[in-house]
């Protein structure tokens, strides 16, 4: 049946291949480049939801990866030029997009950046283009990078509410926004160094995109940010140009360069067609921060819980549908997440551990993928991270939060009537005793000892070793590699590459890849949506009103002013 519907499929591409034969492609087909560029289309589930929230609208690597292949299949267009506005992408993304830029530019192709208004990161990305302008008005603002932490300790005092931390080490400084009112001085020395490390390869790829010599760039960046013209001049960007200009300046000397949208261009590209697979890849995803329950995403970003949370119940029951399909022959796990709730972590690794004996499981890496993040990817046969990917972070923490002065400023009196001595143990109405402490201490080592094992057992790490290495110490994907934590610096496509390497699909037998979700993804209802956020700030809520064990990675490096 698969074999017929391939040909028919392919009979169908046939012929509309043979309309778009006549018909002249663009010289140059326009590419949007905005938002967060999420590393998949994100599922059909939620679809009143995302036309809701226009950040979901944007494009993603999946969607630009796709686009630049069908260019190159068909071969008529001479190249692309990204549109590069409101770029809110992680480091490890935009390392991934110049990979994709690269591997164009190699085939024989040429790709220009077109930046309105361009940041510190849009720039990192426009380096890999042969050619970069600019709107005539916008303001190159390459002005480095920084990492800023809001500490709310102070203001959640004011409420009189405090949170009682027990960590496994100072590097371990995922709670320090709500438990402290500045750096430590070894989350100080972490981020010193995770900045060093990237500020250094943002000047090697400037240097090299621009060939001006790297002292000159860091004096550059020092002097910004520039006016267009001065940008120009300085030879940052090749013009400052409006986007009707752009088909006289890419002529190459000849009449104008027809460009075109997507939309437009689409129309003359010839389609690939279809191989036939009796084997996939599985693509299963656990992005945001790790919850228990159902995955789900909040309206708002709340602390340490974040915006998007992975559910340990979706996660785990997608891992099982790709381990019962007959069709998928390996498993992809795509991380993107900081990690968080410990047990929730655990749940999922002893499914990736569980299903690796019987198939496959390469773990694909994001922008992070530490702690928690870290936990679920230990027991893959194959880790893949990019050189910008943040991970490490191996330690927990354990927070217990404190109301006595919000209780005493609204005027509630609790009263409880107990059995047990420790039966209040975790009451927030209190601080915890020494003796209290001790006992979440022990907690907090137990699982503390289980997160070493899980990584010393997956990554074959000797336990001395492994502790110099751990402790909550955050690392770049290129220093994990290093240290043994991942086994390769690459993107998605190394990443599939050796997930049909594992299970011996060939690049000429297969190029499928199949998202995987949990059972049970309906159309929703009228109104589910709203309902479905109002359920999970609910959930988020009481997550953090509780006394709990987190592996959760530290704050992010920025370069917004």
């Amino acid at each position: 049946m698969s074999l017929l519907i391939s040909t028919l499929v392919n009979f169908l591409r046939f012929l509309r291949n043979a309309r778009r034969a006549l018909r002249r492609p663009p010289d140059f087909v326009w590419i949007p480049v905005t938002g967060a560029l999420p590393e998949f289309e994100p599922s059909r589930r939620g679809l009143l939801r995302r036309r809701l929230d226009p950040r979901t609208l944007a494009p993603s690597l999946e969607s630009i990866r796709s686009r630049l292949d069908r260019i190159l299949a068909d071969g008529r267009a001479r190249g692309v030029i990204l549109r590069v506005e409101n770029l809110d992408a992680g480091w490890a993304t935009l390392e991934e997009l110049r990979a994709e830029l690269h591997r164009f530019r190699s085939r024989g192709k040429k790709v220009a950046a077109y930046l309105i208004d361009p940041d510190t990161r849009s720039y990192y990305l426009a380096s890999a283009a042969d050619e970069i302008f600019a709107s005539p008005l916008s303001t190159l603002n390459v002005v480095g990078l920084r990492a800023r932490v809001n500490f709310l300790k102070d203001a959640l005092g004011r409420l009189g509410l405090e949170t009682e931390v027990i960590a496994v080490s100072p590097y371990k400084s995922a709670s320090d926004p709500i438990s402290r009112s500045d750096f430590s001085p070894e989350a100080r020395e972490q981020v010193e160094r995770l900045l060093d490390a990237r500020f250094d390869e943002l000047i090697t790829v400037i240097s090299a995109g621009r060939d001006i010599p790297p002292e000159e760039v860091r004096a550059l960046i020092d002097r910004a940010p520039y006016p267009a013209a001065e940008a120009a001049r300085k030879k940052l960007i090749d013009g400052a140009l409006y986007e009707d200009e752009l088909s006289s300046r890419l002529s190459g000397g000849a009449k104008p360069a027809k460009l075109a949208e997507w939309g437009v261009a689409s129309k003359a590209l010839r389609i690939q067609y279809r191989k036939r697979a009796r084997k996939a890849v599985g693509l299963v995803r656990v992005e945001g921060t790790i919850v228990r329950g159902r995955s789900r995403k909040l309206p708002l970003p709340l602390p340490l819980l974040g915006r998007e949370q992975a559910g340990s119940d979706s996660v785990v029951a997608a891992l099982r549908v790709a381990e019962k399909s007959r069709r998928v022959g390996a498993v992809l796990l795509h991380v993107d997440s900081p990690g968080g709730d410990a047990l929730a972590s655990d749940l999922i690794w002893r499914e990736v551990e569980r299903i690796r004996a019987k198939k496959p499981v390469v773990v694909l890496m994001g922008n992070a993928a530490a702690s928690g993040g870290y936990y679920v990817s230990a027991a893959a046969n194959h880790v893949v991270a990019r050189k910008n990917t943040i991970t490490g972070s191996i330690g927990v923490i354990l927070t217990r939060p404190v109301a006595a002065g919000l209780f005493g400023q609204l005027g509630i009196n609790p009263v409880t009537v107990e059995r047990g001595r420790r039966s209040d143990l975790l009451d927030p109405r209190r601080r915890p005793s020494p003796d209290e402490l001790a006992v979440l201490r022990g907690q907090l080592n137990v699982f503390y000892d289980g997160f070493k094992d899980r990584v010393a057992s997956g990554r074959g790490l000797q336990a001395d070793a492994l502790e110099e290495i751990a402790g909550g110490r955050v690392w770049t994907g290129a220093e994990a590699l290093g240290l043994g934590l991942v086994d390769e610096t690459g993107g998605f496509r190394a990443a599939l590459e050796k997930a049909r390497e594992l299970v011996g699909i060939t690049e000429e037998d297969s190029g499928a890849l199949v998202k995987i979700s949990p059972p049970g993804g309906s159309r929703p209802a009228p109104g589910e949506s709203v309902r479905e956020a109002v359920d999970a700030t609910c959930d988020a809520f009481r997550e953090l009103g509780v006394a709990r064990v987190w592996v959760l990675a530290p704050y992010e490096i920025s370069d917004d002013w």
